[in-house]
Parts: C-alpha cells; sequence; structure tokens
C-alpha cells in the first residue's frame, strides 16, 4: 500500500526524535542538580543518560545513516552524514572520560555540560537539516522501521535500559502483519542478564 511508506518514515524519524527530546530533558535535570548535593542522583543521570546515547547512536550508526547515505545522493548528503558521524565521535570521547570519573571529580559536572552542548547541536542540525532533506529521499521505510525497532529494544536490554522485552513491545513490533520471526519472541534472545 502506499500509504505505509510515509506512515513508516513518519515512526521512523519520530522514534529518533523521542531519543533525542528524551536526552535534552536528561541534560536540562542535570543543569538544575549539584553532583556535591545528591552525587548519586548525579551519577545514576549521568549514567542512564550515556546509556541512551549510546543506544541511540549505535542505532543511528548501524541502521539508520546507512539507509541516508544510500538516499541523499551528492557531496551534500554525504557531507551531512560524515558530520553526524564525527558528532558521534566527540560525543562517544566524553562518554568515555565520563565512565571513568565520578561526581565528586572536578570536571564531572563540565565534562557532562559539554557533551550536553555536543548532543544539542547535532540534535538540531540532524533535525533542521538531516531529517527534513531524508523525508523526501526514496527509502524502503517499512523494513528499516522494523530493524530499527527490533536492534532498539536489543540495544536497551544490552545496556541495561530495559530487563526484558515486555510483551507489548514485542507485539507492537511483530504483530499486525510484522510476524517475521516464528517460534515467539527471538528479539529477547540476548536477554541473558
Amino acid at each position: 500500500m502506499p500509504s505505509r511508506t510515509p506512515h513508516a518514515r513518519e515512526q521512523v524519524l519520530e522514534l529518533l526524535k523521542e531519543d533525542h527530546k528524551q536526552v535534552k530533558k536528561h541534560f536540562r535535570d542535570f543543569d538544575k542538580m549539584e553532583p556535591q548535593d545528591d552525587p548519586q542522583a548525579c551519577e545514576e543521570l549521568v549514567r542512564r543518560t550515556c546509556s541512551e546515547l549510546t543506544v541511540h547512536a549505535t542505532l543511528e550508526e548501524e541502521l539508520f545513516y546507512p539507509a541516508a547515505r544510500n538516499a541523499l545522493q551528492g557531496k551534500e548528503g554525504e557531507d551531512l552524514i560524515d558530520e553526524a558521524e564525527v558528532e558521534h565521535n566527540s560525543a562517544k570521547q566524553l562518554m568515555a572520560e565520563l565512565e571513568g570519573m565520578q561526581p565528586d571529580d572536578p570536571k564531572f559536572k563540565a565534562t557532562f555540560t559539554v557533551l550536553g552542548e555536543y548532543v544539542k547541536h547535532h540534535v538540531k542540525e540532524e533535525e533542521s537539516e538531516m531529517f527534513e532533506k531524508i523525508e523526501r529521499a526514496k527509502i524502503e521505510w517499512e523494513p528499516l522501521l522494523q530493524d530499527m525497532r527490533r536492534r532498539q529494544q536489543e540495544l536497551k536490554q544490552e545496556n541495561g535500559l530495559v530487563e526484558a522485552a515486555e510483551p507489548e513491545m514485542e507485539e507492537e513490533m511483530h504483530g499486525a502483519g510484522g510476524s517475521r520471526r516464528s517460534g515467539g519472541s527471538s528479539a529477547g534472545s540476548s536477554r541473558g542478564r
């Protein structure tokens, strides 16, 4: 059906925008905190934000950016994807630094604040430039959407953001014509612990 493609496209972009919205909220929440007043809450927020950013960046790098790179022909499209990947690498370096820090480290707050500035800049460029261009691109949106949902759930489990695939999520991901797999919930195959 032709109407499925625009719908899937909107869902792909909305999935990414929701991640953007969530981490921007985390950075705003952190701005209101003082690590020395509640180091545990600050550390938990920083760790959760870094885990969510890791999931999001991996999802984009493995699935969304390759689809975008194939669809956005020409130097301008290549440049957008290249810049986004470089921005991801910068964010990963800051997250690696944070991983080795505790809230009482004098540079803990500054490092997380700079990470927030990088992420906000990246989100703004991605949503205002890349997403606008990709909306007009010819992409197989439905398979991309299904792959992104499945991979996002796996990555969330791997990064400790969910215990196991919720039954509603499994059904939403694979129900209504999406039963690509047989034998139940293989999306949770990396459940373990």
